[in-house]
């Protein structure tokens, strides 16, 4: 389960309505590189993502949808019913290979707070 690299954090307030993020991941430069988020030769085929609060529990309301094009997952956040507190994304996306692959991604860094 890796993490997006070298990003910042994410804070969601109140007022937040369906703020769009893009989170790009490419596939790497060839079949023997290690450069990129998914196999060489794949794209993505389609994505689920959902919000866990630190604890496990499922956070409602925050992710409000998500879609991809061309590797790139757009995630749209809105402030949760769950309150204040620190949660991560978790991507669940299945490749367009023969099998079906699904890989997991986590952004942990999605910081929840009235102020």
């Amino acid at each position: 389960m890796p993490d997006f690299k070298e990003t910042s954090n994410i804070v969601v307030q109140p007022g937040d309505y369906k703020v769009s993020y893009g989170f790009s991941l490419p596939p790497c430069s060839s079949a023997t590189a290690n450069d990129g988020a998914i196999p060489y030769g794949t794209t993505i085929d389609s994505v689920a993502v959902t919000a866990l609060k630190s604890d496990g529990t499922a956070a409602t309301g925050l992710v409000v949808s998500s879609a991809e094009a061309s590797n790139v997952v757009t995630v749209v956040l809105s402030y949760p019913s769950t309150g204040n507190g620190t949660y991560h994304l978790k991507f669940l996306c299945t490749l367009d290979n023969a099998d079906d692959t699904i890989l997991e991604f986590d952004y942990n860094r999605v910081k929840v707070r009235d102020k």
